[in-house]
């Protein structure tokens, strides 16, 4: 997996923390996991595995109506062997947490 870094981001992201379901339909991958900032156009989470960027997902959040597909941006390695996945999510729906 290439070290991939963020990019600059165009708006502003709140610190959030919210249990959120990943799930790839291209490879039947799924994952809970939590938001470390969101805004209503990406949000940045923690995983355990690595999450190839470019991929295209679905992330919702556990428990709850908050819902969108989604493009991986990036995924950065962190020191305690997980993983930074960048987000830019495609139609969140419309109570996402950035504007709540």
């Amino acid at each position: 997996m290439a070290n991939v870094f963020p990019p600059i981001r165009t708006e502003s992201r709140i610190p959030e923390k919210l249990l959120v379901e990943l799930y790839s339909v291209e490879n039947a991958t799924h994952e809970i996991t939590s938001t470390i900032n969101v805004s209503l156009h990406g949000a940045r989470v923690l995983t355990k595995a690595p999450w190839a960027p470019d991929q295209d997902v679905s992330v919702r959040s556990v428990p709850g109506n908050l819902y969108s597909r989604a493009h991986i941006v990036y995924c950065k390695p962190l020191p305690d062997q997980s993983y930074s996945i960048g987000l830019q999510l495609l139609r969140p729906t419309e109570n996402w947490p950035a504007f709540s």
